[in-house]
């Protein structure tokens, strides 16, 4: 191997080994997505919780523009979920993703797989101004649950 390979392959390992911890693969701690930006390790973060059960317990949540919070679903129903949080065009994306692959049981980062009876959190800065929505994407359940709607009021600096 010539001097200029291996001073690539130690560059690029240096690199990969800068990104975090290997069990997120090299995704940054913090994910701009559709509906604001996914946390991954944000530390303490006021928790929000929210309860599931056939429907969403309050049916809808109001944060201002850069807020971060821990949103914390618990599961009272009697089968798993795969919620999701987004804007309608990001959900439809991945509710196509779970009607060609129903069975699938992974977590993006604005997901969270949620079995009966757990409780599963999703960190999350909202620096998104709009109306978006938390819902199962599990194709059977695309058209049959409730969303939770979550209000982001925009930003509005002090005069």
């Amino acid at each position: 191997m010539t001097v200029l390979r291996v001073r690539a392959l130690v560059a690029l390992t240096t690199f990969l080994w800068a990104q975090g911890s290997w069990g997120h693969g090299i995704l940054p701690d913090e994910i701009p997505m559709a509906a604001g930006t996914a946390l991954r390790e944000p530390g303490q973060l006021t928790a929000t919780p929210v309860l599931f059960s056939k429907r969403w317990q309050p049916a809808q949540l109001s944060f201002p523009q850069g807020v971060s919070r821990a949103l914390t679903f618990t599961n009272h129903s009697d089968d798993w979920h795969l919620f999701a949080l987004g804007d309608n065009t990001a959900l439809r994306d991945q509710n196509l993703i779970h009607r060609l692959m129903p069975d699938l049981r992974k977590d993006y980062p604005n997901t969270r797989l949620s079995e009966p009876g757990s409780t599963v959190s999703l960190p999350w800065r909202f620096d998104v101004a709009g109306l978006f929505e938390l819902r199962c994407v599990r194709a059977d359940h695309q058209q049959q649950e409730p969303s939770l709607l979550i209000k982001v009021v925009p930003y509005t600096p002090p005069r």
